[in-house]
């Protein structure tokens, strides 16, 4: 298939008035709290640290123009700035749009598209654009402030981040030393630990690994400070506002009683989406595990390499690793379905769209069985053919990895689910860059084949199944302790004895493996921006 016709086919799949791109977010922002006392934010990378709004003029409500009720078209207000951006995006190249204009037209072009695009549009309140609010404030009061049956917010899944982090996150790229935590306690006595690093990163090249615990950060304790001065340095030591800044951690290997310090510098940190393919023996056959923890665009050539190796391993099964994959693009959750499953999905339904009835009716997007980015753009797909999947997932198993979850199911491919239940990302939204600030508000909802799609309260591995949230599995807790891919760790060593035999229970050395109170439970460290899933 050539460029032009695999563009013109997937161009179906979009509504021509939205910018090509489509993310599902959680419930809530993950608040990086140090201390008791401490604040969250939408972005973990510093505690109580929100996007910093753009520059704007006050605007004059008497001078507004707004009448409650009467809504212009978004177009007549987009990219018309109070500060216009100049020059070109470091990522994509592409020139700024900005025009001169001022706070006013930002908040009414927020107005006007959230009226025309959000899922429940009806619900909005109708505000007046004139107020003193800055644009992002403005748009986080644009939302429905209807409740659920459970009392719990309808909509908690507004956001806005600055667009040059939404293109950095897409290109594969972040800030920082590589190290991605998980923490058991935010208040003292604090557990920070890693789950993993980045190859090739600077916490890579420091000699950390999986299962290190944190205990100071530049002679200040993680564990145990609770002074205002000790948690700003720990917060800048852990997510450094600059490149190249230098910090001193004193960390506690996995396995060890005793400590080491190293130096490491944050830097600019290139992601590795399938973090690890691996062949594993067994009695019953050969399966393979894949760690794949982001759907970003080079995701693709990583996993046609790994789908590579396990063909020509001639795998029985996979053991796929979601635990720590909060999303990311929804063409690649399509090709890693149709890449496992193969001849026994292709050309059936992997995910429909279902908007507001002022927007058109959206084509089911297909199991995509060729290439979209990198080395195999327009090139048919390589596939296992399997007839079965296991994946190992977590509370931070979100949005696209819940919709290979649920595409697979829907296409009656038996997923068996391993570790804990998923965050539930049952929403949608069209990413909505405007002056320098990318928006982020609920534009539909998705479903498989089989018409489910509300899994708010996540999937739940469970004895029995069902064809909605229960699916057959077993309840695990992360072994922060092992190293991925070792097969005593908890998670794959459950998922190889239920592939085995059907039973959750696990030995180790000949006794019942147990893990030690300090890791029960626990979260990935993660903003829940990058949480999504994208379609393009």
């Amino acid at each position: 298939m050539n460029e032009s016709s695999l563009l013109a086919k997937r161009a179906n799949y979009l509504p021509s008035s939205i910018k090509p791109t489509l993310s599902l977010l959680s419930a809530g922002v993950l608040a990086l709290t140090l201390a008791a006392c401490g604040g969250g934010g939408g972005d973990s990378r510093s505690i109580g640290n929100n996007p910093t709004p753009s520059s704007s003029s006050t605007s004059s409500t008497a001078n507004s123009g707004w009448v409650a009720g009467a809504y212009k078209s978004a177009s007549t207000f987009d990219n018309l700035c109070a500060v216009p951006r100049t020059g070109f995006s470091k990522f994509t190249g592409i020139a700024f749009p900005d025009k001169k204009g001022t706070s006013l037209d930002e908040k009414n072009f927020l107005r006007s598209w959230s009226h025309e695009t959000y899922l429940w549009f009806e619900e909005l309140p109708d505000l007046n654009p004139g107020n003193s609010d800055t644009p992002q404030t403005y748009f986080s009061k644009l939302k429905t402030n209807k409740t659920t049956s459970s009392g719990t917010a309808k909509d908690a899944f507004h956001f806005y981040e600055p667009t040059e982090d939404a293109e950095s996150w897409e290109s594969g790229i972040t800030y920082g030393y590589g190290i991605h935590l998980k923490v058991y306690s935010t208040t003292p006595p604090r557990g920070y630990f890693v789950a993993y690093v980045e190859p090739g990163s600077p916490a890579a090249n420091a000699g950390i690994a999986r299962g290190a615990k944190i205990l100071k950060i530049d002679s200040y304790d993680l564990v145990n400070e609770n002074s205002e001065a000790g948690l700003n340095a720990l917060s800048e030591g852990l997510f450094p506002s600059l490149l190249g800044a230098a910090h001193n951690f004193e960390i506690q290997d996995a396995g060890t009683v005793t400590s080491r310090t190293v130096t490491i510098q944050s830097a600019e940190v290139n992601t590795s989406p399938v973090l690890l393919t691996k062949i594993l023996e067994t009695a019953t056959g050969k399966v393979g595990y894949v760690v794949f923890n982001s759907h970003v665009e080079k995701a693709e050539d990583q996993w046609v390499k790994a789908i590579q190796q396990l063909k020509q391993s001639a795998v029985s099964d996979v053991i796929l690793d979601l635990r720590y994959n909060g999303g990311g693009l929804l063409s690649i959750a399509s090709e890693v379905s149709y890449m496992l499953a193969g001849a026994n999905v292709q050309g059936k339904v992997f995910y429909e769209q279902i908007q507001n009835s002022k927007q058109p009716k959206l084509e089911p997007m297909p199991f995509w069985d060729v290439g979209y980015y990198g080395n195999y753009k327009n090139l048919d797909l390589p596939t296992l053919d399997l007839k079965r999947v296991y994946i190992l997932s977590s509370g931070d198993t979100c949005s696209a990895s819940e919709a290979i979850i649920n595409g697979l199911r829907g296409a009656n491919i038996p997923v068996y689910l391993i570790g804990d239940t998923t965050c539930g990302k049952p929403y949608g939204f069209y990413p909505e860059e405007n002056c320098g600030t990318t928006y982020y508000t609920i534009q539909l909802k998705g479903a498989n084949a089989k018409g489910f799609g509300e899994y708010s309260d996540g999937f739940v591995p469970s004895s029995l199944a069902n064809s909605e949230t229960l699916v057959q599995g077993c309840r695990v807790q992360d072994d922060i302790a092992r190293q991925l891919g070792d097969t005593s760790e908890a998670l794959l060593a459950t998922a190889l004895n239920f592939r085995a035999n059907g039973s959750c229970s696990i030995r180790t050395s000949g006794k019942l493996q147990k893990q030690s109170a300090e890791f029960v439970d626990g979260e990935l460290v993660g903003s829940e921006i990058r949480k999504l899933l994208i379609l393009k």
